[in-house]
């Protein structure tokens, strides 16, 4: 009996250690590379993030340069949506059920 247990234990250990043995040993990057890689990831955020700007766009640049009641019609705009999206919600069923 006890040299299943032992073989049991064993095998339970070999599974556990055996993944990070697998895994190939990580290579450290220098910090001139990591800056650069860094740098890089940056811009490329950067530019996913701002997409393409067009220089005739005559959007404000902040909601707080609307007029008063432009705002307010947005904010209601937005309100009916959220109303809307909240109802369509109640009347589906839940996934989790």
């Amino acid at each position: 009996m006890k040299s299943r247990s032992l073989i049991l234990i064993l095998s339970l250990m070999a599974t556990a250690v055996a993944p990070a043995l697998a895994e190939p040993p990580r290579r450290e990057l220098p910090p001139e590379e990591k800056r650069e890689i860094r740098q890089q990831m940056r811009e490329h955020w950067h530019r996913e993030n701002t997409g393409p700007q067009r220089p005739d766009d005559a959007r404000p640049a902040n909601w707080r340069d609307l007029p008063p009641e432009e705002r307010r019609r947005l904010r209601e705009e937005m309100r009916e949506q959220h109303d809307r999206d909240d109802r369509r919600d109640k009347r589906r069923p839940r996934k989790d059920d």
